[in-house]
This record gives C-alpha cells, sequence and structure tokens, in this order.
C-alpha cells in the first residue's frame, strides 16, 4: 500500500516538473531567439569596419546558430522529440565556439590598439 502511494505522488512529482521544464524551456528559446537577433545586428554594425569585420563575422554566425538552437528548444518543448534535443544542443555549441572565436580577436585588436597608441605616444615624446 505504501509503495503504491510513493509512486502515485512520484509520478506526480513527475508531471509537475515536466510541465515546469517545459515552460522553462519555451522562455529560453524565445531568450535565444531575441539574443539571436541581437548578435546578428551587432555583429552586422562590427561588419561595417573592414578590419572590424573579423569580429563581425563571428558574431554573426554566432547569433544564427543561438537562432537556431531556440528554435530547436521550443520545438523539443512542444514534441519532445529527440533530434530537436540534438539540433538545439549542436547549435548552443556552435554559439559558443563562435562567440569565443570573436572575443579572441576583439581582445587581439584591443592589444594591438594600445600597443600602436603606447608606439605613437613613446615615438612623439622621444622627438
Amino acid at each position: 500500500m505504501f509503495n503504491n502511494q510513493t509512486t502515485i505522488i512520484s509520478t506526480k512529482s513527475n508531471e509537475q516538473s515536466n510541465e515546469l521544464l517545459k515552460e522553462k524551456m519555451k522562455f529560453i528559446a524565445i531568450m535565444q531567439q531575441i539574443f539571436g537577433v541581437l548578435n546578428i545586428i551587432g555583429g552586422t554594425f562590427y561588419c561595417l569596419g573592414i578590419l572590424t569585420a573579423f569580429i563581425g563575422i563571428p558574431l554573426i554566425i554566432a547569433g544564427v546558430k543561438l537562432f537556431k538552437s531556440g528554435g530547436a528548444f521550443s520545438m523539443a518543448s512542444a514534441l519532445n522529440r529527440e533530434e530537436d534535443y540534438i539540433k538545439a544542443i549542436n547549435n548552443l555549441h556552435g554559439y559558443w565556439k563562435f562567440t569565443l572565436i570573436s572575443y579572441i580577436v576583439l581582445i587581439l585588436f584591443l592589444l594591438l590598439y594600445i600597443l600602436f597608441v603606447a608606439v605613437i605616444i613613446f615615438g612623439a615624446a622621444h622627438r
């Protein structure tokens, strides 16, 4: 008798957890799509400059990956299909990879800029 009641409580708890998970996944999907579009827009602005396009292109690709991941998460929450979860995680992986590339290039450009300014300042001071 006790074991049967535990199973019923456990089943109700799992159903509540699944509904909460679906609700949170829908929110995550929407946020990923919004931030994917924002990344694409930001990457487009970076592409206005010739050198800064090295930052913008990976940002655009990352934005597309994040947007696609959001769509796959939305499908996964609605249909609970394994291939949707796989697409969501693969695209999310691609997003983080291209975001990392963008940040590395951004840091390198920042260091080159600091070096360039330092050379100009020290060159002007020695004249």
